[in-house]
C-alpha cells in the first residue's frame, strides 16, 4: 500500500532537520564551517522527485542511490552521472542521488514503496551510520525559507576538511556515543534492511548492495567490530537473495583529504566513487537488459 507522498515528508523531515543541526555544530567547533544547506533540502528531493514521478512516470530506467549524507555527498551532481553512464554505454537513465541526512532502511522501505513501476536499479548503500540511526521524537515539518530553489545536495566542498586529529576525535567519539547505539540497533537494522531487498525484488527491481565510502586511512582499524558485523550481514543477505554486494572503496585511492570527516567526501573524492559506482551501474544496467538509447 501507498503512503502519500507529503507524509512522507512530514514524517522525515524533522529527523533530517535534527541530524543537520547536530552535524553543523560539531563542524563549527571542530573546523572550518559547512557549505550553506537548509534543513530537510535533500529529504524535499526526494519527495518532490517521488510526486513528479506520480504525474509523469520515468520513460527509461531509473537508478536510485539510497543511503545518509554520506550517499548524498558521495556524487557530484545528477545530471553529470547520468551523462556519465550514458557515456560509458550504460544509456539513456533516471539516475538518482536519493541520500538524505540520517536515513534509515525504513526510510528508503517508503520511498520505495512510493517509486514508479519501471525498471530499476536501487543501489542500497550501507555503512556503520545506516546502523545507528535513531526515529524522531518529533513528525512535526520544519518550514524551510530555501524551498523551491535549485537544489543542491552538497553541504561539504574541497576547503572544508577537518584536519586529521580532528577526524581521529570523531573516530573515537562514534566509538564511546555510537558503538552501543550499533550493538542494540543491529538486528532490527539486519531485518529491516532485508525486508527492503524482498520489496525492491517484489516490485521487480534490481536491488544491489554497496558500500558508501568511509575513510579508512583515518578509520583505520577502530571500527572493525561494527563493520565486519554489518558486512557480513551484508554479505548473507546478498547470498540468500541472489543480488550483489559491491566494495570497491579501498580499491579507488581515496585518501583523507577526499574526506571533510571521515564518511563524508568533498570534490576530488566524489569523482574517484562516482566513476566507479558508474562502472558498476553500467555492467548491472547491461546484465538485466536495462539499456535503452
Amino acid at each position: 500500500m501507498r503512503v502519500p507522498v507529503g507524509s512522507l515528508r512530514a514524517r522525515l523531515a524533522a529527523s533530517a532537520a535534527t541530524a543537520l543541526l547536530a552535524a553543523v555544530l560539531v563542524l563549527a567547533l571542530a573546523g572550518p564551517a559547512a557549505a550553506a544547506f537548509y534543513a530537510g533540502a535533500d529529504v524535499d528531493h526526494i519527495v518532490d522527485t517521488l510526486a513528479a514521478f506520480e504525474q509523469h512516470p520515468p520513460s527509461v530506467p531509473v537508478v536510485y542511490l539510497l543511503g545518509g549524507s554520506s550517499a548524498r555527498e558521495s556524487i557530484t551532481y545528477e545530471p553529470d552521472w547520468r551523462a556519465q553512464i550514458a557515456a560509458m554505454g550504460g544509456g539513456k537513465v533516471r539516475a538518482l542521488d536519493f541520500g538524505s541526512s540520517s536515513q534509515s532502511f525504513k526510510n528508503d522501505l517508503k520511498f520505495m514503496r512510493e517509486a514508479p513501476d519501471v525498471p530499476s536499479l536501487v543501489l542500497i548503500g550501507l555503512n556503520v551510520g545506516r546502523y545507528t540511526t535513531i526515529p524522531p521524537k518529533t513528525l512535526a515539518l520544519a518550514a524551510s525559507s530555501a524551498r523551491g530553489g535549485v537544489y543542491d545536495p552538497h553541504r561539504f566542498h574541497d576547503g572544508d576538511q577537518l584536519s586529521d586529529a580532528a577526524k581521529r576525535g570523531i573516530v573515537l567519539r562514534w566509538l564511546a556515543v555510537k558503538y552501543p547505539r550499533f550493538r542494540q540497533r543491529y538486528a532490527g537494522d539486519n531485518a529491516t534492511l532485508r525486508e527492503l531487498i524482498e520489496l525492491c525484488q517484489e516490485k521487480g527491481y534490481h536491488p544491489i548492495l554497496v558500500e558508501l565510502p568511509a575513510n579508512l586511512h583515518i578509520i583505520g582499524h577502530a571500527w572493525d567490530a561494527a563493520r565486519d558485523r554489518y558486512r557480513r550481514g551484508a554479505r548473507t543477505a546478498a547470498a540468500d537473495y541472489g543480488i550483489p554486494y559491491a566494495d570497491f572503496v579501498a580499491k579507488i585511492g581515496l585518501v583523507s583529504s577526499d574526506f571533510v570527516d571521515v564518511a563524508h567526501l568533498v570534490e576530488p573524492g566524489r569523482v574517484k566513487y562516482q566513476r566507479r559506482l558508474s562502472r558498476l551501474v553500467v555492467a548491472k544496467l547491461k546484465k538485466y537488459g536495462l539499456t535503452s538509447q
